[in-house]
């Protein structure tokens, strides 16, 4: 039942090119604009080549994965995500869902069709990165390696992971917000502040802070994602901060399960008979 209620959900969402295009897209599209413009900007004022440069290719694929949760990636991710977890409430179909399974099934069947567009705009985002870093070797004629810090391609996917469920934990709380506002724009706006207050506070926590990272930096989940990052590409550079990954790892995990477990029971909770 429940591999048929995603069945539904992707057909639905394959279909709604306007979600797709603008939450799961458009963003991985803007990136990879700025940074050819950024190049041909370069080109333009310097006038010449640039032999003497390097540009790493994995460097530039992890640089652009690491950012894509960031609260620019999250207001495009949290519209497409809003469209599939909210969009029954705005066209009131829900009473003609809700008799062909069930409301666990209906609200995890959203969930992990997000989660799968999430990681094809992540994959998305990686190979434009790379196109970008590849066309920009050849305007400024920079030189191309494959990294220029020793990193490869099981980095590559780490970061990938970590930003996934990073970005997850957003579309948990999508569902959350969206349960309870029945609203689309209310799902983008609540996941947006969210992220923004949550970079606000890892950042003034961490000067604050010197060390190992107290239970309130562990509790917010920017901050373990980037903890996690950090201690996957340059564990040197953290030190101490390194023996804090495991919890990071496992608050990130939690928040991502808790919210979607509070989202299911709010759900089955719900009146839906004007909906």
């Amino acid at each position: 039942m429940l591999a048929d209620a995603i069945a539904a959900e992707r057909f639905r969402l394959l279909r709604d090119r306007s979600a797709l295009f603008w939450g799961f897209c458009f963003a991985p599209l803007v990136g990879f604009v700025l940074s050819v413009g950024g190049d041909l900007f370069l080109r333009n004022i310097v006038k010449k080549p640039m032999p003497g440069l390097t540009i790493g290719l994995v460097d530039q694929v992890i640089k652009a994965l690491s950012s894509g949760a960031s609260t620019f990636g999250a207001l495009f991710l949290m519209i497409g995500a809003a469209a599939v977890l909210a969009g029954d409430y705005r066209w009131e179909t829900w009473r003609l869902l809700t008799p062909r399974n069930t409301r666990r099934n209906l609200l995890l069947a959203k969930l992990v069709v997000v989660g799968e567009a999430v990681f094809w705009s992540l994959l998305l985002t990686a190979l434009l990165s790379a196109v970008a870093a590849l066309i920009g070797s050849a305007i400024n004629g920079k030189a191309l390696v494959g990294s220029m810090f020793q990193r490869n391609l099981f980095d590559v996917v780490g970061v990938l992971a970590i930003t996934w469920l990073e970005a997850m934990t957003l579309a948990a709380l999508a569902a959350c917000v969206g349960v309870l506002s029945r609203s689309t724009m209310g799902v983008v706006i609540a996941c947006l502040g969210v992220r923004f207050v949550q970079t606000v506070l890892a950042s003034s926590l961490r000067l604050m802070e010197q060390g190992q990272p107290s239970w309130k930096l562990l509790a917010i989940p920017v901050f373990d994602a980037d903890l996690l990052r950090a201690t996957l590409l340059d564990p040197a550079q953290l030190g101490a901060a390194t023996r804090s990954a495991g919890p990071a790892l496992v608050v990130l995990a939690l928040w991502a399960a808790a919210l979607t477990t509070a989202a299911v029971l709010l759900f089955k909770r719900q009146d839906l008979t004007r909906e």
